[in-house]
């Protein structure tokens, strides 16, 4: 496992665009989450202030972007945040690794996870959102990181590993690697799609 050392930092935070009567209404990305001032201005102020919403399924309601996302655990499930999944099982890179045949498969089976059948891998900008630049280890909201203890379940408990999380968006420049966040401290980066990496699945969004 490796993740290349150029590292970039894409967004502050993604807010969709809505549509009210016809119109465009423009919206201001999230807060990074910084709460300490070291001179310039508005930069702890800036931006929306976050807002979720536990459903009581293992699922997250993110109220700024609509987007809902799965609660990770730490009870062996298919929820479990120390699981790791491949993007690609390699050339021609293709969407055929275990983040999708195994852990969206698992997801989107019937019943499927909270109700849902249709979670996907975030794309590099929706998976940014989550990262909070006033935390570390992980660099998360607290919706995120809260009670994590071993056998805690996504009902009982919000997990998130300190490391980093597959997006679906591909590297433009190497066919064989793709975007990645990393949740300790809000890095985006790019690997290969063979390397195992942590996955959180996603829903909504336009």
């Amino acid at each position: 496992m490796r993740v290349k050392a150029m590292v970039f930092v894409l967004a502050a935070g993604l807010v969709t665009a809505s549509v009210a009567h016809g119109a465009i209404t423009k919206s201001r990305p999230l807060k990074t989450g910084q709460t300490t001032s070291y001179g310039a201005a508005g930069d702890t102020t800036a931006g929306q202030t976050r807002s979720y919403k536990d459903l009581g399924t293992g699922v997250i309601k993110d109220q700024k972007t609509g987007l809902f996302w799965e609660k990770k655990s730490d009870d062996g499930s298919i929820h479990d945040k120390d699981d790791t999944y491949t993007w690609s099982t390699g050339s021609p890179w293709s969407a055929d690794g275990t983040a999708f045949t195994v852990f969206l498969a698992a997801l989107n089976t019937p019943p499927c996870f909270g109700g849902f059948c249709n979670w996907r891998l975030p794309t590099v900008m929706e998976l940014q959102t989550l990262a909070d630049y006033g935390q570390g280890a992980p660099a998360v909201p607290a919706a995120f990181n809260t009670a994590c203890a071993p056998d805690c379940s996504v009902t009982t408990c919000s997990c998130t590993g300190a490391s980093w999380y597959w997006s679906s968006s591909a590297y433009r420049p190497v066919q064989g690697d793709a975007w990645l966040v990393d949740l300790d401290v809000g890095y985006v980066s790019y690997d290969g799609k063979k390397y195992d990496f942590y996955v959180r699945a996603v829903r909504g969004g336009s």
